[in-house]
């Protein structure tokens, strides 16, 4: 019997696509898979970037602020205060942010997002730079000058940077002069008081922009 030629190919390419469909697969699939997008780590970055500012710390202009809003993340900003105290915040706009604390901010915030856009919102600031906060210490110290102060550094912790007293410091009478609302105020710290009878709750917390003088003890 012969078999027409025809047919043969035929016969040919129907073994030759049983292989290949063994062989290849029915679709082609990238290499790779695309990278794909971690929605928990949006708007996230190191603990060490952001903290939570010192009780009592008073913003100022340059310190920068994360500001975030609970369940709101369209919400979340990074804010740096302005030469003049303000911030911009999304909804709300300009805001006075310098001469108040973190917790007075985020009162300020909460109260002008319930007038009008959220029922209960929670916020939460935290400081991710500070702006250059130095004191200046003048007198009778090891190592007079310029220090910069980080975090709640008390009159105490500030003396010992700058070396101690010397021998003929009057501790009993130390002098810090502060400037607040563009006046001056002065405060006297006897020192002996905190370091020879452990009375640590009269050390004075420290303000950008004190002056601390160490008067000389006369015999």
């Amino acid at each position: 019997m012969s078999i027409k030629p025809s047919l043969t190919i035929s016969v040919l390419l129907w073994i030759l696509a049983i292989c290949l469909c063994g062989t290849v697969p029915a679709q082609e699939l990238p290499s790779e898979q695309p990278e794909q997008k971690d929605l928990s780590r949006e708007n996230t970055r190191p603990a060490s970037e952001s903290e939570i500012p010192p009780a009592g710390y008073v913003l100022g202009a340059e310190d920068v602020l994360d500001i975030k809003v609970y369940g709101e993340p369209d919400l979340w900003s990074i804010a740096k205060v302005s030469s003049d105290g303000y911030i911009l915040m999304p909804l709300i706009g300009k805001l006075q942010a310098a001469g108040l604390t973190a917790y007075q901010l985020k009162q300020v915030i909460e109260a002008r997002l319930r007038d009008g856009y959220l029922t209960n919102p929670d916020v939460q600031i935290f400081l991710q730079m500070y702006r250059e906060r130095l004191v200046h210490i003048f007198g009778q110290v090891g190592r007079p000058g310029p220090y910069r102060l980080t975090h709640q550094n008390t009159l105490m912790e500030t003396i010992s940077k700058a070396g101690g007293f010397t021998p003929i410091a009057k501790r009993s009478k130390v002098k810090i002069i502060r400037r607040e609302d563009s006046q001056s105020k002065t405060i006297y710290v006897d020192t002996t008081r905190i370091t020879d009878k452990g009375n640590l709750q009269e050390d004075v917390l420290l303000q950008t922009g004190d002056v601390i003088i160490v008067p000389e003890r006369f015999f």
